[in-house]
């Protein structure tokens, strides 16, 4: 979903975090990149990129994205939302 970047920058313990506004008092959190490209207050469209993984863990495995919706501030499962996501 595209929307408002209302935040941009280093958060607590998830590192790099950027907070999107959407329609209808949504929210995404999405955490964990090495890298944001996405500026605050920018408009982005749906599957626009908003920055990048690292290429590692700082365990060293495989990098994790942290990615979390919210409606009026109550965590919301996105597969209800993103149809693609339910099996």
């Amino acid at each position: 979903m595209g929307g408002i970047v209302r935040f941009a920058g280093q958060f607590k313990n998830y590192g790099n975090m950027v907070i999107i506004e959407h329609k209808n008092g949504y929210h995404s959190l999405i955490a964990g990149l090495h890298r944001i490209d996405a500026p605050v207050e920018g408009r982005i469209n749906a599957g626009e990129p908003i920055g990048q993984l690292p290429l590692t863990s700082s365990r060293g495995g495989r990098p994790a994205l942290y990615y979390e919706l919210r409606r009026n501030g109550q965590p919301v499962n996105p597969a209800d939302m993103i149809a693609d996501l339910k099996s």
